[in-house]
């Protein structure tokens, strides 16, 4: 009988594609062909055709492959003579390796994180990238990548990564301490000391003892770390916490990593709200309330979204649904505090992020940025000042906050603008 022409053109796959093949592997390769060719006989022709390409490829570049060589065994021996080329051990020596160019990026990274701005988050993501590209097997570039994932409210990439670097170094305390970290967002308070424990981690184990009010605990390791270090404010203020058997609020807050939710799509939301995406970010923090309406951080992201869309009276109800929980909320407090701003209730809003800033002198809301620009469109000076000197001490590469403390301190004595109330 006459082969029909998809069969034959699948037969003759097998010469494209090479002989050689063993028993178990052709019948195998003839399964394959009487798919496709019960399938679809044109995506045979275009497999064909595609082979066929490669192989006319391969024949050229084995053609220009060898006329290269012969150049070359006929160029390299002028080369030495006349002095131009160098054996490649020095020629190694003269540049950047791998692990050099990643130490140098990692280096970067870690700056641009320690700067605690969101814009730089991004910028620190792509250069400990490319590091973790260029040196796979250094575990303080996989430490570092999961370090950004965190920040970047991506919990399961960031744990792979801690993961990964642990693979390289089991010991490696960077990982060990961003794993705890990420425990300890989770609530999940006997993995956090597991971690922590393994890498001796005084410090971390220490903020995890006072967390969980086991106040023993955390003295006897705030004892040596304190030897260390006397005249470190934030120990001292720990080892009087652990003493007095006490956490207030603003040293609770500091020593909590920045909780994302308690759920994914709380996670989410946070994450989309980063990017800037405010409308999709609402309906993740939509979709995590329906879960758990008692979410204060789902509230409070919903709040900021809604805030971020110019909708400041729907934003509202979520920062007092949030305080009506938990009455010391940072979040809320500050999202609260600019609905008040955008009611013309500047005086409230001001009083409230003074609040804020005595309840968490430390960390991101010590110095709340909203007050220091309210302060400064009330053309009060002496107050903007005080607030964007902070502020540009923790962003110094803020152009916007550089410039307004300059204007602040030209016009210090200027009478500020009275209709506040």
């Amino acid at each position: 009988m006459e082969e029909s022409k998809p069969a034959s053109i699948a037969r003759n796959l097998h010469l494209v594609r090479g002989g050689g093949l063993g028993a178990q592997k052709r019948k195998e390769a003839e399964q394959l062909d009487r798919f496709l060719v019960a399938t679809d006989p044109m995506l045979i022709a275009s497999l064909q055709s595609e082979e066929e390409r490669k192989v006319r490829r391969w024949d050229r570049r084995w053609t220009w492959g060898l006329a290269l060589l012969l150049g070359l065994s006929v160029l390299i021996p002028l080369l030495g003579r006349s002095g131009l080329w160098l054996p490649a051990g020095k020629l190694a020596r003269g540049t950047a390796t791998d692990h050099e160019k990643a130490a140098l990026l990692l280096e970067e990274g870690r700056q641009l994180l320690g700067e605690e701005r969101e814009d730089r988050d991004d910028q620190a993501l792509e250069k400990i990238r490319e590091a973790v590209r260029l040196a796979p097997d250094v575990a303080d570039a996989w430490a570092d990548l999961g370090t950004c994932y965190l920040r970047n409210y991506q919990s399961e990439l960031a744990e792979k990564s801690y993961r990964r670097a642990l693979s390289v170094d089991p010991g490696n305390q960077r990982a060990l301490q961003g794993l705890g970290n990420l425990y300890i967002r989770r609530g999940d308070y006997r993995q956090a000391e597991e971690v922590l424990s393994r890498g001796g981690l005084d410090r971390p184990l220490a903020r995890l003892y006072l967390l969980q009010g086991r106040y023993r605990e955390a003295q006897a390791r705030l004892a040596t770390l304190l030897a260390q270090s006397p005249d470190e404010e934030l120990l001292y203020r720990m080892a009087q916490a652990a003493r007095s058997q006490h956490l207030d609020t603003g040293l609770r807050c500091l020593l909590e990593p920045e909780p994302a939710g308690l759920s994914s799509w709380a996670e989410l939301g946070w994450r989309l709200y980063k990017r800037k995406g405010y409308g999709a970010a609402a309906s993740a923090f939509g979709r995590a309330l329906a879960q758990a309406p008692a979410d204060v951080n789902a509230m409070s992201g919903m709040g900021m979204s809604l805030l971020a869309l110019n909708r400041s009276a729907e934003a509202k109800p979520y920062f007092e649904r949030a305080l009506a929980l938990d009455h010391d909320h940072v979040r809320s407090l500050n999202g609260l505090a600019y609905c008040l701003k955008a009611e013309g209730r500047v005086g409230e809003a001001i009083a409230l992020w003074e609040r804020l800033s005595q309840l968490y002198p430390y960390g991101q809301y010590g110095t709340p940025e909203g007050l220091a620009w309210t302060y400064y469109e009330i053309r009060d000076y002496r107050q903007a000042a005080v607030y964007f000197a902070r502020l540009v001490k923790r962003y110094p590469s803020d152009s916007r906050m550089l410039d307004a403390l300059n204007v602040a301190v030209q016009n210090i004595g200027v009478t500020p603008a009275t209709a506040v109330r």
